[in-house]
């Protein structure tokens, strides 16, 4: 009898697993690579700024340095630091190493190293094929007090900033295509939608638009909750030419109208 309850326990249980499974699974993208052709080594330059009028910032993200060193990986790396009133109202800036199998662009280990005025946050991910294990510390700046902390998220198929970059451009992105991905670029995982507006021209160049919209993932429920700093969809505009690099992103967030506007791009 025993045997009898604890069997029909079991059952009831993978039978509520069941009916809980979140109905966003079944829209996620599959995996693979789209045939578009890879990015060869290149490096970007964005200026950050308040409604195309306030320069408040400078990102470089440069994709796979021939000086990495780093043989069957490809690495990006990103380095940002905020500029005149920004710099004195919310002083920032962070140095990304992205590294990715090279095979198949999934992520493999993602490094953060964040400073603000309060405090320095440094950020470890390591990407398996079923989990993200995350080590997030912070310092503070002014007492030197430091904490840690280590969550982690089951997922076969979560990608980081730079690994969902590169697998979107890889894809038709025909008017109309939409894109479901998982991403825990940091501490917390969320849901990445992305839906292909159209082509237009934008700022002298012929641009493919896409609309850009992240829910939080609840890591034990796997229930979507609003994210807050992002309430509205951004759009994202990317150059319609083999680099299919960022041209624009627009972003209605809690400091108001923010955007990054490519400077230059350059072969390395």
């Amino acid at each position: 009898m025993r045997q009898l309850l604890l069997l029909c326990s079991l059952l009831a249980a993978a039978s509520a697993a069941h009916a809980q499974k979140p109905a966003w699974l079944a829209e996620l993208a599959p995996p693979a690579l789209g045939k578009h052709p890879r990015l060869t080594p290149t490096a970007v330059d964005f200026q950050v700024s308040w409604k195309g009028a306030i320069h408040s910032g400078a990102v470089t993200i440069v994709f796979d340095p021939p000086n990495a060193n780093k043989p069957g990986q490809f690495v990006v790396k990103s380095d940002a630091q905020s500029q005149g009133i920004a710099a004195g109202l919310f002083p920032y800036e962070h140095h990304f190493w992205s590294e990715l199998h090279r095979d198949t662009l999934r992520p493999r280990l993602f490094y953060a190293v964040e400073t603000d005025a309060k405090e320095v946050t440094t950020t470890t991910n390591r990407y398996s094929s079923t989990r993200v294990g995350c080590t997030e510390s912070n310092k503070n700046l002014e007492t030197g007090a430091l904490t840690t902390e280590s969550p982690s998220f089951n997922s076969a198929w979560a990608h980081d900033i730079f690994s969902a970059m590169l697998f979107i451009r890889s894809q038709p992105l025909v008017a109309g295509d939409k894109l479901v991905l998982v991403v825990m670029p940091f501490k917390n995982p969320y849901l990445l939608r992305v839906q292909v507006v159209g082509r237009e021209v934008h700022h002298q160049l012929n641009t493919i638009k896409l609309s850009v919209s992240m829910q939080k993932i609840d890591r034990t429920t796997l229930a979507l909750k609003a994210y807050k700093k992002l309430n509205r969809s951004a759009t994202l505009w990317l150059s319609d030419d083999a680099d299919r690099i960022p041209v624009e992103l627009r972003a209605e967030v809690f400091i108001g109208d923010v955007r990054a506007t490519l400077t230059d791009r350059r072969k390395l």
